[in-house]
């Protein structure tokens, strides 16, 4: 049981701390029925850039925990909500799960660009088309920076090399 009166919330990071891909990491369940019985707000948070909030809430559920929507919050919609208060239109590097979120803002022309784990869409001729994009101006944002993450059995590019080349390339 959590007592520290100076605590005021927590944030857990989902992959790591409370998933290790489709498994429970031992003591998970535990330390958030922990922070529900102390009364503490709590936030789920995640860079993913392959999953969609829903997805995420669905496969914690699935895991046997009890959460809610409004208490996972993604990089992505962190994404969604900066470009909609500065009516930025993407350009998107970013995997087709993700395509949803970013429905209702993309038009023509684009006046940003957004990368995330895009994987087979990380082209060459979308990365140009990227690469024109910033040095005309238009801001690079990155849902996530990570170097590699974890798929399946190996380790795959994240969408933090293919940022550090636009940046690189753009000066």
């Amino acid at each position: 049981m959590m007592t520290n009166s100076a605590v005021k919330g927590v944030l857990f990071d989902i992959a790591g701390v409370l998933t290790d891909g489709d498994a429970v990491i031992p003591g998970a369940h535990a330390a958030l029925r922990s922070v529900r019985a102390a009364d503490l707000p709590f936030r789920l948070v995640t860079n993913t850039t392959r999953r969609t909030k829903r997805a995420v809430v669905k496969q914690l559920q699935s895991l046997g925990f009890c959460v809610s929507a409004e208490e996972v919050f993604t990089g992505t919609e962190a994404l969604v909500a900066y470009l909609r208060a500065h009516e930025l239109a993407p350009y998107l590097l970013i995997h087709p799960a993700l395509d949803e979120a970013f429905a209702d803002l993309v038009d023509s022309p684009p006046s940003a660009v957004v990368v995330g784990d895009a994987a087979d869409r990380f082209t060459y001729s979308h990365l140009n088309e990227a690469f024109r994009l910033v040095i005309s101006g238009a801001p690079l944002l990155a849902i996530a920076a990570n170097r590699y993450f974890k798929d399946g059995d190996a380790l795959s590019l994240d969408a933090g090399p293919f940022v550090a080349a636009l940046e690189y390339a753009a000066g």
